[in-house]
């Protein structure tokens, strides 16, 4: 996915979407597009910097458990939230 981005040299640009934080932390992106408008960086909240109306738990680092193969006839998930290394299965 592209994301208009409004470069430190005054320019507008698409760029990928995945390189869109690594740039932020560069300080080479002053503002970016979002559906509801312009971000300004350093001024808007941005993902990762903990938003201001959020106050559940950390849900972007998710792994899926592995399920045994009945289970998974059988339509059963399970998710478990982990931070850090993975849990020994």
């Amino acid at each position: 996915m592209k994301i208009q981005v409004l470069h430190r040299y005054d320019s507008l640009q698409y760029i990928n979407a995945r390189d869109l934080k690594r740039l932020i932390a560069q300080r080479e992106i002053l503002a970016f597009r979002r559906a509801d408008g312009w971000a300004k960086v350093g001024i808007d909240p941005v993902r990762g910097d903990g938003g201001r109306d959020y106050d559940g738990p950390e849900r972007r680092n998710v792994m899926q458990k592995p399920l045994e193969a009945a289970d998974l006839r059988a339509g059963h998930y399970c998710v478990i939230g982990v931070r850090g290394e993975p849990a020994d299965w």
